[in-house]
């Protein structure tokens, strides 16, 4: 099941502020995590697990949501 493109917005907002930031500039606006570190003063490492992060935690609301839907 699709999710909505303004449910995605949704969930992508209730994502943690840093989270948030790091998914947007690595998804949206294609940066490297080389240049996100840089620009948010954090390792690159850093920037890579905290996409990491955000992605298991948006994958969650996605599971959880079309859960809701399928019921």
């Amino acid at each position: 099941m699709q999710v909505p493109p303004e449910r995605l917005t949704e969930m992508i907002g209730q994502l943690p502020p840093g989270y948030r930031t790091v998914l947007n500039l690595f998804v949206y606006e294609q940066r490297p995590h080389k240049e996100i570190a840089l620009q948010l003063g954090i390792k690159e490492n850093t920037s890579s697990s905290i996409f990491f992060r955000a992605k298991r935690m948006l994958a969650k609301m996605i599971t959880e949501y079309q859960t809701k839907q399928s019921v």
